[in-house]
């Protein structure tokens, strides 16, 4: 009896969908942040890049809070790849950097300014101070601002990947995903937007955004034309001229945004519809009865195996 209790829970763990470990989706980043924030995909691709720390998860986000010299010294630290196993080590370490002047008090619009854009950007209030949602606001509107070739993706050692309908996808040790016959890796800790991080329901679906990391260097946010004590660093990061590398074979997809699987399917339907005759209607409204019908046959089966099982574990004792 027993044997054949341990064959129908090893039946329902196989029929459970394939999860992956190491991924980071809308769900689990951070405990006061919802999937269904307005501004979850904003959230989800600053913290892809660094630019709200890395590691949110089982922490809480606090967005209506003002954003810290500290918290922010932190981030950019990790950004940058500066020297430091924890928040605080990063923030000493961007301190240290002139990236911010002092641990103390919130951050500015001005010194954001300095620390990431080369004061190229124009600012209405430069001395206000901002809540972090106003934060990931402000950065999200300017992430791809051109500052003489490079943006700040670029600088963190990102740049932007393909798009387009997942053909097939790659599971195992590694994931990938293939997009127009050429297939890309995930990364070891990638942020997904998705309905499921089930990797083999994305096939059909569209790939509305990705970011690569890319083999280069992070490119500091200072140069040579901001105040006095934010000259140009010696490891030689600080030319404002760095193009944006084309990725290599090295590279990995280090966030990944797919449109919902309903939308992604609606939009093929009505294009199979409108030149669909009726009888291909018809037939495409049968299967669709066939396929709900399939899925609660097998839901009332491992119901009725269940109580089985139950009724026998009984009668043994």
């Amino acid at each position: 009896m027993r044997k054949y209790l341990l064959l129908l829970l090893m039946s329902t763990l196989f029929m459970a969908p394939v999860a992956y470990a190491h991924t980071m989706d809308k769900s689990t980043l951070f405990t006061d942040v919802p999937e269904t924030a307005e501004n979850i995909q904003d959230i989800m691709v600053l913290h892809s890049i660094g630019l709200l720390g890395y590691n949110g998860k089982d922490m809480a986000l606090n967005p209506t809070d003002n954003l810290s010299r500290k918290d922010f010294a932190g981030w950019v630290g990790g950004f940058f790849g500066l020297e430091g196993a924890t928040v605080d080590e990063l923030a000493q370490a961007a301190q240290q950097e002139d990236y911010v002047s002092s641990l103390e008090g919130d951050i500015t619009y001005k010194e954001i300014n300095t620390a990431l854009f080369h004061h190229k950007l124009e600012l209405a209030n430069p001395d206000a101070t901002m809540t972090k949602d106003e934060y990931i606001a402000f950065l999200t509107e300017h992430l791809t601002f051109d500052m003489g070739g490079h943006t700040l993706i670029l600088m963190g050692g990102f740049a932007e990947g393909p798009t387009g309908t997942i053909e097939d996808v790659v599971t195992g040790d590694e994931t990938g995903i293939t997009i127009d016959g050429k297939t890309y890796m995930l990364s070891g800790h990638p942020r997904i937007y998705a309905d499921s991080t089930d990797v083999k329901s994305w096939v059909g679906q569209q790939l509305e955004r990705s970011i690569f990391t890319t083999a280069g260097d992070h490119h500091h946010g200072h140069d040579g034309g901001q105040e006095e004590g934010h000259g140009e660093h010696a490891d030689g990061h600080g030319d404002s001229q760095e193009h944006e590398a084309a990725p290599t074979n090295t590279t990995t997809l280090q966030y990944v945004q797919i449109s919902s699987s309903q939308v992604a399917n609606e939009d093929v339907k009505e294009v199979k519809s409108a030149d669909a005759t009726p009888r291909e209607q018809q037939t495409a409204t049968d299967d669709t009865t066939s396929n709900a019908s399939t899925m609660w046959m097998v839901a009332i089966l491992v119901v009725i195996a269940a109580i089985f099982a139950f009724v026998f574990v009984k009668r043994k004792k």
